[in-house]
């Protein structure tokens, strides 16, 4: 090992806090209920702004808090340690989804549990550990001296919700960029780290079907008049995968087949997917490879026009949904097992 990175990595040893200290810090992040699909958590979306553009400026950075579309958005700079360094733009999220159902936790999710090895939190797997490394790293290499880059972070409170308001500001920007590093991601395994290089693009879209100009009693039209429930059932089954677990062929349209490297670098991943019982274990990576390249259509959740039960035959029925893919159809990892020692 060289001499000089040697004796920086001294350095930040010098620096480096206790596995105690930096669970303690990430804890108060966690506690911060910052909900962004929730208006009653705007306060909780502000404050955990405040909490990341604290420790920017405890890195030396300069910050601020910009707010679009009613939500925060942290916009923060800390200069690399040499002159002429290169910059690299950072993203994270520090938004979290909802914690129901409750009954299902068993802990608080907002506090911040040691587990069986894991850290257990509403958050902490996406996206708010993730930031706290790019944070924490870019401090102690700063403290250091050692910080080789200029660190640009832009940390938006509307990952959770599909906004749009930080690839405005990245369109907007002029500032320099060598490079972007977006932490969202995870390991494959627990020993396995991933890069990913390309994600599935989404379209996201509510359907209604409408069958008549009012509901209808069913005892005396239930057979002859046409249920909107039904007619969207019908509608989406004509869309959805086959047997075969594909799309229809129109919706198929304009997929480019993956190349045989990438076939063969999905086929050598671990299991990454969820896959049924009676998939046989042999079978589990084909089946993995397999789902990657196909473009999904889900149907979130099917909306009635009352929650109630009564003998009334719809007229209107609606439903959410989205379709996952680009048309390279897939996303690329790149993975390599650590060194040993």
């Amino acid at each position: 090992m060289p001499h000089g990175k040697s004796g920086a990595i001294h350095r930040i040893a010098l620096v480096l806090p206790s596995h105690d200290a930096l669970v303690a810090e990430l804890s108060e992040l966690i506690a911060i209920p910052s909900v962004s699909a929730d208006p009653a958590h705007a306060g909780d979306l502000a404050r955990a702004a405040d909490w990341v553009a604290t420790r920017i400026r405890a890195a030396g950075g300069d910050v601020e808090i910009a707010e679009r579309d009613g939500r925060p958005l942290v916009l923060g700079e800390v200069p690399a340690s040499p002159e002429g360094a290169p910059a690299v733009l950072a993203y994270a999220h520090l938004d979290v989804q909802p914690p129901d159902p409750l009954d299902l936790w068993e802990s608080d999710p907002w506090t911040l549990t040691e587990r069986d090895g894991l850290l257990v939190g509403r958050g902490v797997a996406d996206d708010k550990a993730h930031l706290f490394m790019l944070l924490k790293a870019t401090e102690l290499l700063a403290a250091a001296g050692e910080l080789p880059v200029t660190v640009r972070f832009m940390i938006d409170a509307e990952e959770e919700v599909g906004g749009h308001s930080v690839c405005d500001w990245a369109a907007e920007d002029s500032g320099p960029a060598n490079a972007a590093v977006i932490l969202d991601g995870g390991y494959a395994t627990a020993t396995l780290p991933a890069f990913c290089t390309a994600l599935r693009g989404i379209g996201y879209f509510h359907v209604s079907a409408r069958t008549g100009a009012r509901d209808l009693h069913s005892g005396m039209v239930g057979g002859a008049a046409l249920n909107a429930i039904e007619a969207l059932m019908r509608s989406l089954a004509a869309v959805l995968p086959g047997q075969d677990g594909r799309l229809p062929e129109p919706l198929r349209a304009g997929i480019i087949p993956p190349t045989d490297a990438e076939v063969a670098g999905w086929s050598a991943l671990p299991c990454l997917l969820a896959t049924p019982a009676a998939v046989r274990p042999a079978r589990k990576r084909q089946v993995t490879a397999a789902a990657m390249r196909m473009r999904v259509l889900w149907f979130m959740r099917r909306r009635l026009r009352t929650p109630s039960q009564r003998t009334v035959r719809r007229r209107l029925a609606a439903v959410k949904g989205c379709l996952w893919g680009l048309r390279r159809a897939a996303p690329t990892m790149v993975i390599r097992e650590p060194e040993a020692g």
